[in-house]
């Protein structure tokens, strides 16, 4: 019983700790070929794309796998989140405040902030 308890509660704080949100500073947001997608540039990954353009809203991060680039997660928006997103960066960029983008894997949800590099956690 007791090892059982004590293999729950491991299980319990393990989860936890996958479940905290990833902080990643954005370097810069910019235009793609395409009139309403954008891409948001961070050192973390080497693409993350801002899709209000697509059927689905969302924010794609992809990732190097074996050298080529593959899609990790993707977060859907509906088209507010999705242009509120698009706002958010382009005015932070026009008046080149920093940004702080959040993304929590356990709700599938993003966030965004003007917090700089040294507070973006």
């Amino acid at each position: 019983m007791v090892k059982h308890m004590l293999l729950s509660l491991i299980l319990c704080f393990s989860t936890n700790i996958f479940a905290a949100p990833e902080f990643l500073s954005v370097r810069s947001y910019v235009d793609t070929e395409f009139e309403s997608m954008f891409e948001i540039k961070v050192f973390e990954y080497p693409k993350i794309i801002l899709d209000c353009q697509s059927f689905f809203h969302q924010l794609v991060i992809y990732e190097t796998i074996e050298g080529s680039l593959q899609r990790k997660d993707s977060y859907t928006l509906d088209f507010s989140e999705c242009y509120q997103a698009h706002e958010f960066l382009y005015q932070s960029q026009m008046s080149k405040e920093p940004v702080c983008l959040m993304i929590t894997q356990e709700d599938m949800s993003i966030g965004l902030s003007n917090k700089d590099s040294d507070h973006c956690k």
